[in-house]
């Protein structure tokens, strides 16, 4: 499944749009990784901040799947900060040639 940040696919025409899909996903990090979250280098939020992100979009293409597109485009991410963290994603389910 082509997914995109993009509102078309360069060499696709976009055939049928099925509707917004989304995916969420719960992430988490221990107290000592949140007292230095904001270092771009904080390895454990990095690699929790990547795994929820990759399980928001498994999700986002499920959705997008069960509505029988085969590309999603205008995907974008949001955080939601509160203890743990919420990565969303959201996007328009389309069917490309």
């Amino acid at each position: 499944m082509i997914v995109t940040t993009t509102p078309v696919i360069v060499g696709k025409n976009i055939l049928e749009y099925k509707g917004i899909v989304s995916g969420s996903a719960l992430g988490a990090v221990g107290a000592s990784g949140w007292k230095i979250s904001l270092d771009a280098r904080n390895d454990a939020f990095n690699n929790a901040m990547q795994a929820a992100k990759a399980k928001a979009l498994d999700a986002l293409m499920l959705h997008a799947q069960q509505l029988g597109a085969n590309a999603v485009v205008g995907t974008s991410f949001t955080v939601q900060v509160s203890g743990n963290f919420l990565v969303s994603a959201t996007g328009t389910a389309v069917v490309v040639e």
